[in-house]
């Protein structure tokens, strides 16, 4: 017999930990979070993965998922948004780690709202993206029209400025 007699009080008890011969974790990695780097490196070593690379989300039938921005009764698509700013990054940054991928923002019902929008892209894009490349006249935050800065896309009371979101998406 493998196991002990008692392998059910063992397991119980926490000092038996049993995993089944077919199970499989599947993860993902974000390379561009640099303090992880020495332990992506570790697990790139120890284990296989496979690149993924950004897609259009789809359901299991294939069908496209079609999330959108929602700014205060205007749509924009999260996919054509997704390719373009993904160009930006990769024009700019000369680095496809810092590209966003389809799922980067939860969506509720197909929608992502303008907070959630500022909250996690923009900033992401302000703080983690672009921040080197402010001064930069190709920035994403920094066109030969207009310097942005990410404190505007706020309002006083703490709102998102709509009107700057609007300009700012197309």
């Amino acid at each position: 017999a493998i196991y002990e007699k008692d392998i059910v009080a063992q397991v119980l008890s926490g000092d038996v930990l049993l995993l089944p011969d077919n199970l499989y974790i599947w993860a993902t990695m974000n390379t561009s979070d640099q303090s992880l780097f020495p332990i992506d490196s570790a697990f790139k070593r120890r284990w296989d993965w496979k690149y993924i690379p950004i897609s259009e989300g789809k359901t299991k039938t294939g069908e496209k998922i079609g999330y959108k921005i929602k700014v205060y009764g205007k749509k924009y698509d999260w996919w054509q948004f997704l390719q373009k700013i993904n160009d930006e990054i990769g024009e700019l940054t000369k680095s496809e780690d810092k590209k966003l991928g389809y799922f980067f923002c939860k969506a509720n019902n197909g929608i992502i709202d303008a907070e959630t929008f500022v909250s996690k892209v923009i900033f992401y894009l302000w703080n983690d993206v672009f921040k080197d490349y402010a001064h930069s006249t190709s920035s994403l935050f920094h066109t030969e029209k207009r310097k942005y800065k990410f404190r505007e896309f706020y309002l006083e009371n703490g709102d998102v400025n709509i009107n700057l979101l609007n300009q700012f998406l197309f």
